[in-house]
């Protein structure tokens, strides 16, 4: 019992920190919406999507949104820890939106394999 109660918190810690980003983080709302619109654009464009399709544009998609929400846990954190600039602090926040951005690369390349094939 002390099993469930104990990760019965630990899930409702994990569910605030995504209602928080929801609420206070513009680019994790913005990648929540645009790559969600994406995708159902996809889905009409290339009707009938098969499993493997779905699959594969659901994988991608929560590839943005884990790098896009650790980048700005790390954004955060830094800002807190280091408010001035900093040469080291801004290539790690430059390190971390790069995932970002590879991440969205991929989730390009499986919607254009999805619409072409």
């Amino acid at each position: 019992m002390r099993f469930i109660v104990r990760y019965g918190r630990r899930f409702r810690f994990a569910l605030a920190g995504l209602m928080y980003a929801l609420r206070h983080d513009f680019s994790f709302r913005w990648q929540v919406v645009l790559i969600g619109l994406a995708l159902i654009g996809v889905g009409y464009l290339a009707q009938p999507l098969s499993q493997f399709d779905v699959f594969a544009l659901m994988l991608a998609y929560g590839l943005v949104l884990i790098t896009e929400l650790q980048n700005s846990a790390l954004e955060e954190a830094l800002d807190h820890l280091h408010p001035e600039l900093h040469d080291r602090i801004g290539r790690t926040k430059d390190m971390a939106a790069g995932s970002v951005l590879l991440a969205g690369f991929i989730t390009i390349a499986i919607i254009a394999l999805v619409l072409l094939v």
